[in-house]
């Protein structure tokens, strides 16, 4: 066994930052539909046994583990807010292999009257709220 100093003083390799990585991601598993600083949201409002869903996945820094209480996501528009819960109440973020970045889907119960509101109205901004923990994203 040896011991080496250069080992003990070389800097560990920088990581390429969040969207780098984000940006070299060519995920055809949805519509990028809203962006913060660290993340990226994809959505779609897809249909199961004819009842519509919204099916949305995070790519980015957020990393959360929730078991019970699921989460919530709001659409604020002009002039209404939607908010909706999560289909499942666990939800738990996947790393993805050699990277500070995190995939998280979650699917969300939706009814007709609010997929033709999503579908329709301009969205101004987009949170979900992990419990108590609001992360807002703008619209693309």
């Amino acid at each position: 066994m040896s011991f080496s100093f250069s080992k003990l003083f070389n800097k560990p390799k920088d990581l390429p930052s969040t969207f780098e990585i984000i940006d070299k991601i060519d995920f055809q598993g949805g519509t990028k539909y809203a962006i913060n600083e660290t993340n990226v949201v994809y959505a779609d409002i897809e249909e199961l046994g004819g009842f519509p869903y919204l099916k949305t996945v995070i790519i980015g820094e957020i990393a959360v583990k929730i078991k019970r209480t699921g989460c919530t996501v709001a659409f604020n528009f002009n002039n209404e807010i939607i908010k909706l819960n999560s289909d499942n109440t666990a939800i738990e973020s996947n790393k993805i292999k050699n990277t500070n970045v995190f995939y998280t889907e979650i699917d969300f119960e939706l009814n007709e009257e609010d997929a033709k509101k999503i579908k329709s109205n301009k969205l101004k901004t987009l949170e979900y709220d992990f419990q108590n923990k609001i992360v807002p994203f703008n619209p693309i």
